[in-house]
């Protein structure tokens, strides 16, 4: 059933109102495969995105210093930042990219033009990157520039700022292009390369090094199968198999809800974000799929430069991006995307309060920057998932009864696993018995994405860890709640209705690596100067050779790149228990 709202629309109704008399808590058993880890959530994963008017205004056509650096502008935003990691990325673009921001190779002196882009204003942007360790991918006008300008103003900023530049992208959505800056035919088979890979190849050019991922080049429905062409031509031509024009990264953009925070009930929006892979938006079923294989084909990073739960809204109080919703959104969102390859995801911010996870805003200093609930899905994300590889668990999610969704991950070394249970039903509890066999568990604790207790509406009432986000921008963490273990290879948790709780599992997984190149049954090979054993996880760093008939054990391998092992006749290896 779906829940309620009041008709005020500043919160919603009283969450236990809206259970029936079949509410019930139901059990469900996992297991996690630890002996196999998958893809790596690294630090830059999960990062921001921002219009490209900031370069030159506070907000939109208000002269500004939105960038500016140091205790005097945005020591909570820098915290809001670092709370998310140390080393991610900011992209800048969006409309205003191709709208109104075009190179002057000059200082800004006394000119309060907001839509040009002065060599200072770009330099506020990247001082500011230095300081919290972060890079950038700044988009470059394309419609209204040309190849000349463009060179000037990438050769600047990798000349000044290479080791803060992740890359550039040239232009914002093309597909937008007809009607506004071209004609009504602007076709990407034709108009759009005539555009793009004259400035393309003129930056790179002047320096081979510039690192281009971009043109942003996408709404979610020209992602689908009938809409193809715009992301297709643009990598047959751009790409890193069969051309010589490399890609740095496929940029590509996605909200949950497309436009729709505008035409579905905000309950009807709530219930589709908590089920997105079905009507009426189908992206993750099916547009996905397809930038997932393109960019696998053309040997491409593929990244959510832009993203967000929805890209319209009229207000804080109609609008489901601003609701506590969207916390759980966001964190299987996340999950869903990196269990998919990909490789960051960026969400944007337009300085309005329609769908930002950071909000600056009309009324919103830049000392004071205000936090959406999707915030919280993303600190539960990155303390379930960063820096660790991913885990399968099975069954993975539930559609039904309850409505549920479970990820897990491990450190390299597998001493730290995490497990993370979304229930997305709006009555049931569940009771989860979650199984790692292989793993000694030593302690498992659990932290709790929730709301404030049976509210579902804004940021100051959604809590990650029984914490808040600070006034200064900081976020500490409350004390975690211990699980009390019935066996060593196992755990029970309950996850409320509408919540999601994060497990820290400590194990006694031991990793060793080799020491030199050798036999794998000779002890001095190994760090733990002995033969590994089922239980151990172990770092490959030379080459190993397995002996003839004999079989080689161990729990779980990490290979550093280019590094194999060598298998004697009728030799193997056997990992896990």
């Amino acid at each position: 059933m779906k829940f309620k709202w009041l008709v005020s629309g500043f919160w919603m109704a009283v969450f236990l109102s809206c259970l029936d008399v079949s509410a019930q808590t139901i059990a469900v058993s996992l297991s996690v495969d630890a002996a196999t880890a998958g893809y790596r959530v690294n630090e830059d994963f999960v990062g921001f995105s921002m219009e490209q008017y900031t370069l030159s205004t506070g907000y939109w056509s208000k002269l500004g210093s939105f960038w500016k650096g140091g205790t005097n502008g945005n020591a909570r935003f820098k915290n809001l930042l670092a709370n998310i990691s140390n080393h991610s990325v900011i992209r800048l673009g969006g409309f205003t990219a191709d709208d109104r921001m075009v190179w002057q190779n000059t200082t800004r002196g006394s000119s309060t033009n907001v839509r040009a882009t002065y060599s200072d204003d770009t330099d506020k942007f990247f001082t500011f990157l230095s300081e919290i360790g972060w890079k950038g991918i700044y988009t470059i006008n394309l419609p209204i520039n040309t190849p000349a300008n463009a060179v000037s103003e990438a050769t600047y900023i990798m000349n000044k700022y290479s080791a803060q530049l992740h890359s550039l992208s040239l232009g914002n959505e093309s597909y937008l292009y007809a009607g506004v800056f071209r004609t009504t035919a602007y076709t990407p088979d034709s108009c759009m390369i005539k555009d793009y890979l004259p400035m393309y190849d003129a930056i790179k050019a002047a320096n081979p090094a510039i690192p281009i991922s971009g043109l942003d080049n996408g709404a979610q429905k020209y992602y689908g199968a009938q809409n193809q062409t715009w992301n297709k031509v643009f990598t047959d031509y751009v790409n890193n198999s069969g051309s010589s024009r490399p890609l740095a990264a496929l940029n590509v953009h996605n909200y949950g809800l497309g436009n729709n925070s505008n035409t579905l009930s905000r309950d009807a929006a709530a219930d589709t974000l908590m089920n997105f892979n079905n009507a009426p938006k189908t992206f993750m079923a099916t547009q996905f799929p397809y930038v997932v294989q393109l960019a696998q084909a053309k040997n491409v990073p593929l990244r959510f430069s832009e993203t967000s739960s929805a890209a319209t809204g009229t207000s804080d109080t109609t609008n489901v991006s601003h609701t506590y919703v969207s916390a759980l959104w966001a964190l299987q969102y996340l999950y869903t995307l990196a269990a998919n390859g990909v490789s960051g995801v960026n969400f944007h911010s337009s300085g309005s309060s329609v769908y930002s996870a950071i909000d600056w805003g009309p009324n919103v200093s830049t000392s004071s920057y205000r936090i959406a609930p999707i915030y919280y899905g993303l600190l539960a994300f990155v303390d379930g998932a960063k820096n660790q590889r991913l885990l399968t668990v099975t069954p993975s999610a539930s559609t039904t009864n309850p409505r549920t969704s479970y990820f897990a991950t491990s450190s390299d070394d597998g001493k730290i696993i995490k497990v993370t249970l979304i229930n997305k039903d709006f009555t049931n509890t569940i009771n989860a018995s979650v199984t790692i066999p292989g793993v000694v568990i030593n302690t498992a604790s659990y932290q709790t994405l929730r709301p404030q207790t049976s509210r579902y509406d804004y940021v100051a009432n959604t809590y990650y860890a029984n914490a808040q986000v600070a006034t200064s921008g900081s976020f500490t963490k409350g004390s975690p709640t211990a699980l009390s273990l019935s066996n060593p290879t196992s755990f029970s948790v309950t996850v409320a209705p509408m919540t999601a709780v994060v497990v820290t599992i400590e194990t006694s997984s031991q990793l060793m690596y080799t020491l030199k190149t050798g036999n794998w049954t000779d002890p001095s090979v190994w760090s733990g100067n002995r033969v590994p054993t089922s239980s151990d996880v172990l770092q490959v760093k030379h080459l190993v050779i397995i002996p003839a008939n004999s079989v080689a054990y161990g729990f779980r391998m990490i290979f550093t790149a280019g590094v194999t092992l060598q298998y004697g006749q009728n030799a193997r290896l056997q990992l896990g228990q």
